[in-house]
This record gives structure tokens, C-alpha cells and sequence, in this order.
């Protein structure tokens, strides 16, 4: 289950794999009207630090697995990582992200029956949930500079010429969107 729940955050935040490696428990904030969780400076490729907003329902999961803290395995598993930190402190990792995620990723994708590479020849792999995240943003009706600042891109034409994928796109959709025209025989 830890790996699916770093698989959807991953997707549904546009987080990176060092990213989502250096969250710990304090840097959530689960318990608001918006859920968030806060990036550190120093963890972010951009150093800025920012609040990722959360999906209520990716909330409500990670809520359940910060719960699971407490219990067996998995408190043996924290400390190994936590260095003698209580399983309650806020400076638990949340997420003990394999160093290498991308073999892990790998096996899950080929078990999953997912084509390692798509008919253009671009390569599945983790950073591909990324991508992923932005093409869902246009295909949602995002609009590109809200777009832009979730996946936190210093340039629109990163975010739209890179991060989405125009194939999916529904343009068919947006062209019927468009209002009726009537054609009259009055020169009017």
C-alpha cells in the first residue's frame, strides 16, 4: 500500500520522487478546510518552498497511513529510519521511497501490464506520473497559469509544451463547445 500511496501523490500533486523521499509527518496538514502538504526549501528543485494543496481523498489516505504509525511492522520500519524518534514525532518520514524507486517502478509497471514505451517511443517510468499530473490538469480545463503554478514551473511554455501531452487533449470537445453560427440567405 505505501508504494500505491507514493504512486498517487506522485500524480496527483506532480511531486518528484526526492520530493516526495523528504516529506516527514510534520509537513502535513491534514486537518484544514484545503489540505496541504508544505515542501522545505532545501528538498524542492526550485528551492523556494511551497504548499502543495492535497485531494481530499489523498487526505483522508494519508491520514489512515500517518494512523498506522503506531503498529507493527510498520513502527519497526520507522525506526529504522527515524534514528530513535518516537513513531509519533513530526519528524518521521512518511514514506520510507526506495533509493531506487525507478527499478521498483519498473517491476510494478511491467506487473500491471503497462507498454514500457508508448507508440511515439517516450518511456514509461516514475517521472512519467509527473507528466501525467500535468496533462490531467488541461484535460480537467485547468487553465495553463494555474497549471503552471501546481506543477510549480518557472515557464508556461514548460508547463504546456513539455508537461502536456496534446494527444490526450479533448479538442474535439472544445471545438463543439463552441457557439452555433446559422448560416441565413439574408445579406444582412
Amino acid at each position: 500500500i505505501e508504494r500505491e500511496l507514493i504512486y498517487k501523490l506522485a500524480v496527483t500533486t506532480g511531486l518528484r520522487k526526492s520530493e516526495i523521499a523528504s516529506l516527514t509527518v510534520g509537513q502535513l496538514d491534514l486537518d484544514r478546510d484545503c489540505p496541504q502538504v508544505t515542501l522545505n526549501a532545501a528538498d524542492e528543485k526550485n528551492r523556494q518552498g511551497n504548499s502543495i494543496p492535497l485531494r481530499s481523498d489523498v487526505a483522508d489516505e494519508l491520514r489512515q497511513w500517518v494512523s498506522s504509525f503506531g503498529s507493527g511492522t510498520r513502527r519497526n520500519t520507522l525506526s529504522i529510519f527515524n534514528r530513535g524518534e518516537s513513531d509519533n514525532s513530526t519528524a518521521s518520514k512518511l514514506f520510507n521511497v526506495p533509493h531506487d524507486l525507478s527499478k521498483v517502478f519498473e517491476r510494478d509497471r511491467a506487473v500491471a501490464g503497462i507498454a514500457k514505451q508508448d507508440d511515439r517511443g517516450r518511456t514509461v517510468d516514475v517521472h512519467a506520473l509527473r507528466h501525467t499530473f500535468g496533462t490531467m490538469l488541461s484535460k480537467s480545463g485547468v487553465s495553463p497559469r494555474v497549471a503552471q503554478a501546481a506543477m510549480r514551473h518557472s515557464s508556461l511554455d514548460l508547463t504546456m509544451n513539455v508537461y502536456t501531452d496534446p494527444r490526450l487533449l479533448d479538442v474535439q470537445g472544445a471545438v463543439e463547445s463552441l457557439p452555433e453560427f446559422t448560416l441565413t440567405n439574408d445579406p444582412a
